[in-house]
Formats: structure tokens, sequence, C-alpha cells
């Protein structure tokens, strides 16, 4: 599986040959067959693998905080985990949804759509806009799409594998973003008139 997704993350799905997978893996050709009929059922069960990996981890770093705020935050380190714990995993979720539309096989055997992730963000937000921490009028599903779009991006933005330090540069500055710190005005200096004495 660890082969087959750093293959899939790189090359991606068409690209990518059960011989590749295999050599990576360490294992012959017919030896993936033992475990998977066809490339589209190893790329399926991946893609499910993962995207069970990062709803748990979201899932977790969200029942750590209270605060809508500290949750979203604690959503980008967990990414931020999930980056250093599984290399290319983030590009090859953020890629699978170019994947499912060029290989419609792949879509019948996905059982998780990533519909899941959307999921968590929007009950978040909604928690939220209850309890008074974000404003009533915020349009949830925009803001659902904007985090996910942010967060897809981040990871095609690098390319495939990149440094993990990279990702962890951008997804902290996007927290920074997130509590308001990033783009604050810069502060002014007190003007001393050189004539006063």
């Amino acid at each position: 599986m660890r082969a087959a997704l750093r293959c899939f993350a790189t090359a991606g799905y068409g690209r990518t040959s059960n011989r590749q997978i295999a050599e990576a893996a360490g294992v012959t050709s017919p030896a993936l067959y033992h475990y998977f009929d066809a490339k589209a059922e190893l790329y399926a069960a991946v893609h499910d693998h993962g995207l069970e990996a990062v709803l748990r981890a979201y899932r977790e770093a969200l029942a750590r905080h209270e605060r809508c705020l500290d949750q979203l935050c604690a959503v980008v380190e967990a990414s931020i985990e999930l980056n250093r714990a599984h290399p290319g995993l983030a590009e090859f979720l953020a890629i699978a949804p170019i994947e499912l539309d060029r290989h419609p096989e792949l879509a019948e055997r996905l059982r998780i759509s990533g519909a899941e992730v959307k999921q968590v963000f929007r009950e978040l937000l909604e928690r939220g806009v209850e309890r008074g921490e974000l404003a009533p009028e915020l349009a949830v599903d925009t803001v659902v799409d904007l985090l996910t779009a942010t967060s897809f991006g981040v990871h095609c933005f690098f390319g495939p594998l990149a440094k993990p330090v990279q990702h962890q540069a951008v997804l902290r500055a996007f927290q920074s973003l997130l509590r308001g710190s990033l783009l604050r005005p810069a502060r002014r200096k007190a003007f001393i008139d050189p004539s006063i004495n």
C-alpha cells in the first residue's frame, strides 16, 4: 500500500504500472494479484485507506479543542503530521478527483468519496455559528469550499512528494491567516519632529 501510494502520487494512475508498484514494494508483479485483482482495486484501497487516515486524524484533532478557530488550526496541524507520517498521501488525495474523472473504473470501486472531509469542515463551521464564535451570516458552504480548495491546492502546488518542510511552512502560514496574524498591517512608528526640543 505504501509503495502504491508513492507511485500513484508521483506518476498518477494512468502512468503507474503494476510492475512499478511491485518493484517499489520489493515483490513480483504476480504477487500483487494475490492481494488485488486489478490496479484499479489497489488504487481504490489506497484511496479509501488514505481518506480514513485523514478523517481519523481530523476528528481526533477536533476533539482536543473547544473553540472553532482552535479546531481549524488543529486540523491544519493534523495535516502537517499526516504529511510527515505518510509522504505522498496529500498529493495522492489532491489529484484523486481528477483521476476519477479520467478513469471511470475507479469511481465504481471507491467506498468513500471525499465528501466526508467537507462534512467535517461543514459541521465545525456550523457549530461555530451556533455558539456565536462565527458570524451568523457566514456562508458556510462557501467557506467549506474555500477550506477544501486551499487544502488540495497547497498539495497540488508543491507537486508529488515535496519536502515536508515546504508543506509545513505553508500550512503554518495558513494557520496565521486563520488567526488573523499573517496579514496584519505594520505598526506605524511614532513620528518625532526633530525641530522640537
